[in-house]
């Protein structure tokens, strides 16, 4: 079985002449408190980010490609890790714990993709990762 640590993700797939990416905003599913922490350190970052903290108001129509990122947090957000995992958008998921549902749903990810930080967050390696994703560099923070 292998053992997701801190971070899980290889090498991010973006098309060079694809930089609209960078101007993408970061899509913040999570609880209301959590999500205005993360927009306001994003937001510093110079990113633009939309927060939904009520899972009841996220409408079908979303089109996840919109975003260059999705961040939500384990198990608020695993209603959309299927819909993620097939419109293929980098996604950041947070957890408090690691579980074997978890594993599970990691593994089947695309593992260029997806990254899983656990809880509390280091936020210099959150905004790194986040950097890093947004643009496209597939540098894996967690071997700094």
């Amino acid at each position: 079985m292998k053992i997701y640590a801190f971070i899980i993700g290889t090498k991010l797939a973006y098309n060079q002449h694809d930089m609209g990416a960078m101007k993408k905003k970061i899509l913040i599913v999570d609880e209301a408190g959590f999500s205005r922490i993360c927009s306001a350190i994003l937001e510093k970052e110079g990113y633009g980010t939309n927060a939904i903290c009520d899972v009841h108001k996220i409408d079908s129509t979303i089109n996840y490609n919109d975003f260059g990122l999705v961040i939500t947090s384990y198990p608020f957000g695993a209603f959309l890790l299927e819909k993620l995992k097939q419109a293929r958008v980098p996604t950041i998921i947070l957890s408090d714990h690691v579980n074997r549902e978890l594993i599970t749903t990691l593994e089947h990810f695309d593992k260029s993709l997806s990254y899983c930080m656990i809880k509390p967050l280091d936020y210099n390696k959150f905004r790194t990762l986040v950097n890093q994703t947004m643009q496209g560099d597939g540098e894996n923070p967690a071997k700094q």
